[in-house]
């Protein structure tokens, strides 16, 4: 079992293996582990770390601004492939630009497209003429058609 002990000199968290009878603190004052009281408690040593940061920052007054600070900021992913092919092409720049991101992106995410897929992608950039812009591809060998009906980018070369 491991535990959260405060340095009654220093008032800076400690983590302590609960079994030890003292631990040095950094600040040289030697703390007896039985009789200090302990903030945390936790039987997984990975815990520890964040408890000693959450009873340090409980001690500073800034409890809920630690765990604000400490929460993930990442967004979730967007279930939908679509979308997060028509927001990584929409910033590519020209509209020819736009169009082999979104082949690309499309190739990246479902490895093979279908021509629906191609059209919700265009339509979702603005671009109607999905047709004519795939055999534009198609022309340049950009993209081409593994079997028949779907369609992968080829790969660029770096």
């Amino acid at each position: 079992m491991y535990g959260v002990v405060v340095c009654p000199r220093c008032r800076k968290a400690k983590g302590v293996d609960l079994s030890q009878k003292a631990t040095a603190c950094p600040c040289g004052f030697e703390i007896h582990v039985v009789p200090a009281r302990v903030r945390a408690r936790t039987s997984i040593p990975r815990e520890l770390p964040g408890l000693v940061g959450e009873v340090n920052a409980e001690i500073a007054g800034g409890l809920a601004a630690y765990r604000d600070a400490a929460r993930p900021r990442k967004r979730p992913r967007s279930r939908n492939v679509h979308a997060r092919v028509v927001a990584s092409a929409v910033r590519a720049g020209d509209r020819m630009h736009r169009i082999r991101a979104a082949a690309e992106g499309l190739t990246r995410e479902l490895d093979v497209f279908s021509l629906d897929d191609w059209r919700e992608v265009l339509g979702g950039l603005g671009l109607v003429e999905a047709e004519e812009a795939l055999q534009e591809l198609l022309k340049g060998n950009v993209v081409y058609e593994p079997r028949p009906g779907f369609f992968r980018a080829v790969p660029a070369i770096p």
